[in-house]
């Protein structure tokens, strides 16, 4: 989690400095150096061979724009890290459709797994995928093309994702989003700081609030994305506490959503979004609730206390695929570690239930997000005197760090393909960045002036 207390201006923190006198240990730490044993995590070794057919275009665009959004396909394939991707010389249609197929197959597309057919025809772009070991042919999808590279790309995006959704019955990220909050601006001594949406790809970059107010920690709700609007949950010190709101992308409107008292920090949604995890100082101590929800009619029911321990402070919820147990941050052991408990369990104690404690090798380990596949935290802490983002692998109880250098990294969130990941940079820099756990490869997503911080990649 970005360091609050850096984060918000110091009106702000005399609105709420009951609440980050508590906070402020967890994120305000000294640049010590951790000795970890670094072992570096599996990767899939064997992936599906794709062969890339050359194809003619026979539409209404020129053969240098075929290629262009033809390229916007192959760097999608080949950033999935699903694929081995071959490119063809030559077009490959008539021979797995036409009498040369059973001829061909020393071809090296015959020997892939699957051959993509993209063909641009009248105004239409369309996919089809042969499959050599079964000699079939299917379509995969078609979309019409506009002539504006932009739109288009978006598009094609689109496309792959329905071909990575044939082909792993996955939806593929390329057409997704990612929330952010910007900090742009002082109005009379008190910064103003705005959401905003962007594609992974750091495309179309758009303002979705104008609040005049400070809001952070934006989610994308799942599954309530329609056409271009979309619901989600963050925060705002619109009445000075901090509280959780809900909004649409299309409106200006948003409504509180939860009556509890006191400051409201940190949501977390489940993967189906039918509970919200967040920290509260009600009780008077900084502690984890847990909120049953509907993305239609909101909040169901009283919010419960998760876990609160005297003395010390939680933060950072975040919640396993299957929704049953809750990773977060506290300071209950004297310093900043991860640790998970079981939700249905701490619902039945009576006292302060049982947690395990997940960052052994980490005195100082904030922000963990849980990967949708479930095998994987990422998580930032120290290595080499600044903060990192860091993977575990739970299985294997291995971790390391997938980011370097002299820049501390917070708020890491994963995408849909527990692959990629979304974090932002503090420090010097506040800007977003996405980076893979294959090639480790971080990539600066453009959002203008101001301070970016606070990123989410949308879940489907």
């Amino acid at each position: 989690m970005q360091r609050i207390v850096n984060t918000l201006s110091l009106s702000l923190l005399k609105k709420s400095v009951s609440f980050l006198f508590f906070l402020a240990p967890l994120f305000l730490f000294a640049k010590t150096s951790t000795s970890t044993i670094v072992i570096p995590l599996e990767v899939v070794k064997s992936l599906p061979t794709i062969y890339f057919s050359d194809s003619p275009s026979s539409g209404e665009f020129s053969a240098a724009y075929k290629d262009s959004l033809y390229e916007v396909l192959k760097e999608d394939i080949e950033e999935s890290y699903h694929f081995d991707l071959t490119l063809g010389k030559i077009d490959m249609e008539p021979l797995v459709t036409g009498p040369l197929k059973t001829a061909s197959k020393e071809l090296v597309a015959f020997t892939a797994d699957f051959v993509l057919l993209p063909k641009m025809e009248g105004k239409n772009c369309t996919l089809k995928i042969y499959e050599p070991r079964f000699h079939q042919t299917s379509t995969v999808a078609s979309t019409p093309l506009t002539g504006n590279f932009e739109e288009d790309r978006q598009k094609i995006h689109t496309l792959f994702d329905q071909l990575h959704l044939k082909v792993f019955h996955q939806e593929g990220i390329a057409s997704s989003k990612i929330l952010f909050c910007k900090k742009t601006e002082e109005i009379e001594g008190e910064w103003i700081s705005d959401i905003y949406e962007v594609q992974q790809d750091g495309t179309h970059l758009k303002k979705i609030t104008s609040s005049q107010n400070y809001l952070i920690t934006p989610l994308m709700i799942p599954k309530t994305r329609k056409q271009n609007s979309y619901d989600y949950l963050f925060v705002s010190y619109e009445k000075g506490q901090p509280k959780i709101y809900k909004a649409n992308s299309s409106s200006s409107a948003s409504i509180p959503l939860l009556p509890l008292r006191g400051n409201q920090l940190l949501p977390a949604l489940s993967a189906v979004a039918d509970k919200i995890a967040f920290i509260c100082d009600a009780s008077g101590r900084t502690d984890l609730f847990l909120q049953q929800f509907h993305p239609q009619k909101g909040a169901i029911g009283k919010p419960i206390q998760l876990f609160s321990k005297g003395n010390s402070t939680q933060a950072s919820p975040s919640f396993s695929p299957c929704g049953s147990k809750l990773a977060f941050v506290s300071d209950k052991d004297g310093c900043p570690k991860i640790y998970v408990l079981d939700i249905i369990d701490a619902i039945r104690s009576q006292k302060t239930p049982l947690v395990r404690l997940l960052t052994l090798n980490h005195k100082e380990s904030t922000c963990p997000s849980w990967s949708p596949d479930g095998k994987k935290i990422a998580f930032s802490a120290m290595s080499e005197g600044y903060r990192q983002i860091w993977v575990m692998d739970l299985d294997k109880k291995i971790e390391m760090p997938i980011t370097s250098g002299s820049i501390d990294k917070e708020n890491p969130s994963w995408a849909p393909d527990s692959i990629h990941l979304v974090y932002n940079t503090t420090g010097k820099e506040s800007q977003i960045y996405t980076i893979d756990i294959v090639k480790q490869k971080p990539v600066k997503i453009p959002t203008g002036d101001g301070i970016s911080h606070f990123p989410s990649w949308e879940q489907r």
